[in-house]
């Protein structure tokens, strides 16, 4: 199954400035700090992310395919997947004898 072209994240920017907002301003009215969704355009931070499609009136996975799914779950990276495997198996520790 062929990916989604990723949007480029200077179009994302103008997309928004195009509605007669800023970045930060966006983020300060979501009640996010001031560099929330200036950084989410770089990497995934779903708090901005989902406040700046739904300002564009789109799907996470419209804008960023490679982080998000269709359903707009996040996707994790192959290393983080096995990280998140790993801590619900849960810490074994050695039995203390008394």
């Amino acid at each position: 199954m062929a990916r989604k072209p990723t949007v480029h994240p200077e179009d994302i920017k103008a997309a928004v400035r195009k509605t007669g907002i800023t970045l930060t301003a966006l983020s300060l009215s979501a009640g996010l700090s001031n560099s929330t969704c200036r950084a989410s355009l770089r990497r995934p931070i779903p708090a901005g992310n989902r406040v700046i499609a739904d300002h564009l009136g789109k799907r996470v996975s419209d804008l960023w395919p490679q982080w998000y799914d269709a359903q707009g779950v996040r996707i994790h990276s192959k290393s983080r997947a096995k990280d998140i495997i790993a801590s619900e198996r849960g810490h074994r520790q050695k039995k203390v004898t008394k």
